[in-house]
């Protein structure tokens, strides 16, 4: 569905006020930076063909600019430079407690500067920008990351994800905030409805995916 389309549907919910193209479009926008700063998210979000060049001796990361947050289903990996980039190696997440002990050799002090190696064996995540390698790698690597991506802006008349997939879910809460804006509660309870009716079919899609090859336990918190 493009952006256009969208806009139409929240218009026709609206009465088809004729002004509202760009609250409307601004809504879409809005609504689209909530849903991916949700806690659960998407399959269809995720980006599987993240790659970063990381030379010698530099062990702060700046990740993709779409970037939202890691999968935990898969560790960040890394592989040597040609002609030696046949292997995958898992790089585990530190947690802070580990990162001090890696620094410091305990879990109190100022922190110091890491031990280089010749590979990292270890990350920790400083922000939704960066990251740091643990040791200080003295060889080129590249990252391979599989992570959630946010979806293109829709600053033009385009189809994101969230438009193909999740129509539903993205009108309604755009549909909102118009509605609460011009004070119609009738379109507040219409839009309400289609965005309850849109999360409960994304969330439906996403517990399908987090079951896929696991066993069900009865009494065990799948």
């Amino acid at each position: 569905m493009l952006r256009s389309e969208a806009v139409t549907i929240i218009k026709r919910g609206l009465g088809f006020r004729q002004t509202q193209d760009a609250s409307i479009i601004a809504a879409l926008q809005e609504a689209q930076r909530d849903a991916e700063s949700g806690h659960t998210l998407p399959a269809w979000i995720v980006n599987f063909g993240g790659s970063i060049e990381v030379e010698a001796n530099h062990p702060f990361v700046v990740l993709p600019d779409d970037f939202l947050r890691m999968h935990d289903d898969f560790p960040l990996q890394y592989i040597r430079p040609a002609p030696n980039n046949t292997a995958q190696i898992f790089i585990p997440r530190l947690t802070y407690t580990d990162f001090r002990r890696i620094m410091t050799g305990s879990e109190l002090g100022s922190l110091a500067i890491p031990t280089a190696a010749d590979f990292p064996s270890g990350y920790i995540l400083l922000s939704n920008r960066s990251l740091q390698l643990v040791p200080i790698p003295t060889n080129d690597i590249i990252l391979l990351v599989i992570y959630y991506a946010a979806q293109p802006v829709l600053d033009s008349d385009i189809e994101n994800n969230w438009l193909k997939y999740a129509p539903n879910y993205l009108i309604g809460l755009a549909g909102v905030k118009v509605a609460q804006s011009l004070r119609d509660r009738g379109a507040m309870e219409k839009f309400n409805t289609m965005a309850q009716l849109g999360h409960k079919g994304l969330m439906g899609e996403i517990i399908e995916q987090e079951l896929v090859g696991r066993t069900l336990i009865m009494g065990r918190n799948n």
